[in-house]
């Protein structure tokens, strides 16, 4: 052991290196525990090339007679690099937030910026609770329009231009406020004629009777001789921007749409969390560049398999499910299995306790049957509104400890989501949800959006272009702007729907009526800054793949119904190219034969 440790210390000394006593403890029991004597040499010349690549890019961790010191906290941050697998690069890419965790994204209208504002105590942190007051409401609304009514002043249509010393304009117009539009807030009609530009809530406070709301007052609106300029749905609760004139008390309106989308990328950047983590798992830009760099390497290889409405108490069901295990036993590395509610076929209520958490056995059941899938698959399971817990008000809390023991005991990486919950992989934001929002949005819809209606009028044409990534289209699928394309009715709803959820910054912007909401916990259901991924397992509408703005909408159907399943990439490959070369993620709707 000695003359081992000798060797050691001598090996590292011609490299210019010294190692404390408690680092040489350390190696020289990694180095015993090699398999093989003969390649005992060449192990530890691999490790002292990495320590002293290392040592130099940080310029030295230390300085002694000998040169370098290698201490014992150095030496295994080293090994854990070099030792890593698949298994731990999934572990560090693939990291899940519950709408409790979720930090909450505000702006201050006075102050003129953002606050990232986590739950806790402590400074900076705030309490929430699932039963807020009255003023949580107000506060919740409040900050739906700050975010959105920021967002409007930073698009080239209603900024000034900057005017340079010789006449130009620094945003590229004519100089001066000849190009910009002015947002008048509500209670600046007040004495004033002529047409105004407002950006504003649409409420019901009376019967039959609509308004525009914003922070500072309220106003009647007509919307008898409105046209609409943006495709979407328009329904109450929508933040809308509205140009119109004020007659007899009432704002005549002449044209409405949805706010202008801004792109991930552009609200990363005006917000300052480009080099943030929300999700809190990476402390330092060290951890994020090298994250980034296991990206480049390992991001590729990640697949997700979503399956939506997976009924456990439907037999067929579980017998599909046993077919797609099987079948993807063999993929390495393994997909990550997204099982999102209903998990039963009637509300939570109807089934008893005991036979609610066997349905559940019996899937912990089917997953143990493949070995390699219970040990190193990762599940995650998002409950509907009719499953088991809190009544149908969003967000649901994960599925209750109680009904999924024996999945926890079987399975060895499962994770439960709230409905909504989030997912980080690698740089990759998703959010999952279930949520039958198409419909609900049809439903309260005050304006119908005209068929054949193109995206114009707000400025989203060259912002939120939306395409058809649905690779089963027989048209050839993706690729193709929404007006290239001739589009089925069911298309042309889908499309507004999710335009009108990214547009609006929200998973649900429709009347409480339809899909109350806990207020502490709005900001989970917020879409701002657009993610990259947005999963809607919706009843309601049949199985789609959309792209608007750079951010992936999908619905993988109801896998009770059809047994189809959504196979997607985050990362694509280079057979995934567009045109200006840009690799896109890949989409894969499947089916298991009914037999």
């Amino acid at each position: 052991m000695s003359n081992q440790k000798r060797q050691i210390a001598r090996a590292f000394k011609m490299r210019g290196l010294s190692i404390q006593p408690p680092a040489l403890d350390g190696l020289t029991n990694i180095l015993q525990r090699e398999p093989n004597p003969q390649s005992i040499q060449t192990v530890l010349a691999s490790i002292l090339d990495e320590i002293k690549e290392r040592m130099m890019k940080r310029g030295g961790s230390g300085s002694a007679a000998g040169g370098l010191v290698v201490t014992l906290a150095f030496l295994q941050e080293v090994m854990a690099d070099m030792t890593r697998d698949g298994d731990d690069v999934i572990e560090e890419a693939l990291q899940l937030l519950n709408a409790v965790q979720m930090p909450r994204l505000g702006y201050d209208m006075m102050k003129r910026r953002f606050e990232l504002v986590r739950e806790g105590e402590g400074v900076g942190a705030e309490k929430r609770g699932f039963f807020g007051g009255p003023s949580d409401k107000v506060d919740m609304m409040l900050q739906r329009y700050n975010l959105v009514h920021q967002r409007m002043l930073r698009q080239d249509l209603f900024r000034p231009n900057l005017v340079t010393a010789n006449g130009g304009s620094i945003n590229g117009g004519r100089g001066g406020d000849e190009d910009c539009h002015k947002i008048t807030p509500i209670e600046g009609l007040l004495g004033r004629s002529g047409v105004k530009i407002l950006l504003g809530m649409v409420a019901q406070v009376e019967e039959g009777q609509y308004y525009l709301e914003d922070p500072t007052a309220q106003i009647p609106i007509s919307l008898t001789q409105t046209q609409l300029l943006t495709t979407g749905f328009i329904t109450e609760q929508s933040i809308v921007l509205v140009e119109g004139e004020l007659i007899d008390g009432t704002l005549l309106v002449h044209k409405i749409g949805h706010p202008i989308f801004e792109p991930r990328r552009n609200a990363l950047d005006a917000i300052g969390l480009r080099e943030t983590d929300i999700f809190g798992a990476i402390p330092t830009l060290g951890e994020l560049a090298k994250l980034r760099a296991m990206e480049e390497r390992h991001g590729c290889e990640g697949m997700f398999v979503i399956l939506s409405d997976v009924h456990l108490d439907d037999a067929r069901v579980l017998k599909k499910l046993e077919v797609l295990l099987e079948g993807f036993d063999g993929c390495d590395p393994l997909p990550v299995f997204c099982l999102l509610g209903n998990f039963t076929s009637g509300r939570g209520g109807s089934s008893s306790n005991a036979t609610t958490v066997g349905y559940f056995d019996e899937l912990a059941n089917i997953i143990a049957k493949f070995p390699r899938i219970a040990a190193e698959g990762r599940f995650i399971l998002v409950p509907g509104l009719e499953d088991v817990g809190l009544g149908a008000i969003v967000p649901r809390p994960p599925l209750p400890e109680y009904v999924t023991g024996s999945l926890r005991a079987k399975v060895r990486h499962v994770h439960f989501g709230s409905n909504p919950c989030r997912i980080r992989y690698f740089s990759k934001e998703f959010v999952l949800g279930r949520l039958d929002v198409l419909n609900k949005l049809r439903r309260n819809c005050i304006l119908l959006p005209e068929e054949g209606d193109e995206l114009g009028g707000s400025g989203e044409e060259e912002d939120g272009r939306m395409e058809d990534s649905d690779e089963e289209e027989e048209d050839g699928g993706g690729g193709g702007t929404a007006s290239e394309t001739k589009k089925s009715p069911s298309q042309k709803l889908i499309q507004h729907g999710v335009k009108s959820m990214l547009d609006q910054g929200h998973l649900c912007p429709i009347p409480p009526s339809e899909c109350p909401i806990y207020w502490q916990y709005d900001h989970a259901l917020r879409l701002y800054p657009a993610p990259d991924v947005v999963v809607l397992g919706d009843s309601g509408a049949e199985r789609y793949s959309e792209n608007y703005g750079d951010c992936d909408v999908m619905n993988p159907g109801s896998f009770y119904r059809d047994f189809g399943f959504l196979v997607y990439r985050p990362f694509g490959d280079e057979d995934d190219c567009d045109e200006s070369g840009v690799v896109r993620s890949g989409v894969e709707f499947s089916a298991i034969d009914d037999d």
